[in-house]
């Protein structure tokens, strides 16, 4: 808005300034009242040239006799008769000024040189009106201001359209196109925040579907196992096999709230955060009971932690982070075969949280695609292991408000490693 309005203030007055100017010139080129003319000048030097000659008794016959010679009306006057006038001051200072009377003639004053005399000389009109002239040199500056301002204006109208154009043609998807405009624009941050918005609901849109699909894909398989298994504890009598099947069901419903609980948390994550609240910290005690809170699921596997970092203080969104790191774990302990590593370190921009594993790893060309919600990886792992699809997905968000980023690579043994880097409080944006 600022920007906008600075250069069009700067475009108006600019125009005005050279319009003008050039609208002066060309009033004083080919109409200018102001100055004496060219034979009215002579006519006094002249005349002048006569009365130097003359005794003051004489200066009324010679301006008669001049007069007639030139065919003009000319009188002799007094300074006196001007001591009063707007233009007397400049008539006895002995320049020449012109002015028109009501009939339009053109009357020129001149006072000689070292007497109290004033000459008039009165000249019929030419029949050349400046009116017309005037009036068309006004129109023609305001329709050179208009037609600068229509020339701001115009692009700017133009992208509102096509801002307008958008809004209204919703895709196929419910979602509006981006809009491609100029840096230049005046409403290029409008149009930023517009594309942002759009992408947003893009994304939101995009994890609605998946949301559904996983759902009903999910939980369509734990329905059948506890339908059939209902079905068959009816007919049996055998208390101890109703029982198993009785724990078989109650295995399914807790599948199926595990379930219900990680969606209701990733829609919860995708509501966004509105701000970071960055408080230090010391990390690796956060890392200590994030492990020592998961060493409890999976005993049997060795947890090393190796803390680069030490005393100093580590700034970030505390409880995202614990989440982060959590689900990092969790995930490397759920395909680990023996030994999960967290490694904590940083360099002269970012902090770094590595973990790592001795599983199967991730394919190369899975590591991208693994950060995306409902992306479950299944090859040469039991179908046991696999999540459902949120937790990495839920790592990457929270990377992202704090302007970082994760990503996959391969471990020293051959497992998985996963990269948190997130920027130090001076570098974020």
């Amino acid at each position: 808005m600022n920007r906008a309005f600075v250069s069009l203030y700067l475009l108006i007055v600019v125009s005005i300034v050279g319009v003008g100017w050039g609208v002066d010139k060309l009033w004083q080129t080919f109409y200018s009242e102001t100055g004496a003319q060219t034979y009215v000048v002579n006519l006094y030097s002249l005349l002048e040239a006569e009365l130097r000659q003359a005794t003051p008794a004489k200066y009324e016959s010679i301006v008669r006799g001049f007069g007639e010679k030139a065919q003009l009306k000319l009188e002799l006057l007094t300074t006196d008769e001007f001591a009063n006038s707007g233009l007397g001051q400049e008539i006895i200072q002995g320049s020449i000024v012109s002015v028109n009377d009501d009939t339009k003639a053109q009357v020129s004053y001149k006072r000689f040189a070292e007497t109290d005399y004033v000459v008039s000389i009165h000249q019929l009109s030419s029949g050349k009106d400046g009116t017309f002239f005037y009036q068309a040199l006004l129109a023609f500056f305001y329709l050179s201001i208009a037609l600068v301002i229509y020339f701001w204006v115009w692009p700017l109208s133009r992208d509102l359209r096509h801002l307008e154009t958008q809004t209204k043609s919703i895709g196929i998807d419910g979602v509006p196109s981006k809009v491609d405009i100029g840096p230049h624009s005046a409403i290029f941050g409008l149009v930023q925040s517009y594309n942002r918005m759009s992408e947003r609901i893009r994304e939101l849109i995009s994890t609605h579907k998946e949301m559904t699909y996983a759902v009903s894909h999910e939980l369509r398989t734990p329905l059948a196992r506890m339908k059939f298994a209902l079905e068959m504890a009816a007919d049996i009598e055998d208390k101890e096999v109703r029982s198993r099947k009785l724990a078989s069901i109650r295995k399914d419903v807790g599948e199926m709230e595990s379930l219900v609980n990680e969606l209701l948390t990733y829609a919860g994550f995708e509501q966004g955060v509105t701000k970071l609240n960055l408080k230090p910290g010391d990390l690796g005690a956060l890392v200590k009971n994030v492990v020592s809170s998961c060493r409890n699921e999976m005993v049997t596997l060795k947890h090393s932690l190796v803390d680069k970092i030490g005393d100093e203080q580590v700034f970030c969104e505390w409880y995202l982070i614990e989440r982060a790191i959590h689900n990092l774990v969790s995930n490397a302990q759920r395909y680990s075969t023996s030994k999960v590593r967290i490694i904590l370190d940083k360099d002269n921009k970012d902090y770094i949280v590595t973990v790592e594993d001795d599983g199967p790893g991730v394919p190369r060309e899975d590591r991208s695609r693994i950060f995306n919600s409902f992306v479950r990886l299944r090859q040469n792992t039991n179908f046991e292991k696999s999540g459902f699809g949120l937790g990495l997905s839920i790592v990457n968000r929270i990377m992202q408000w704090h302007n970082g980023r994760a990503s996959a690579h391969e471990s020293e043994w051959g497992g998985a490693r996963f990269e948190l880097r997130w920027p130090q409080p001076f570098k974020l944006d």
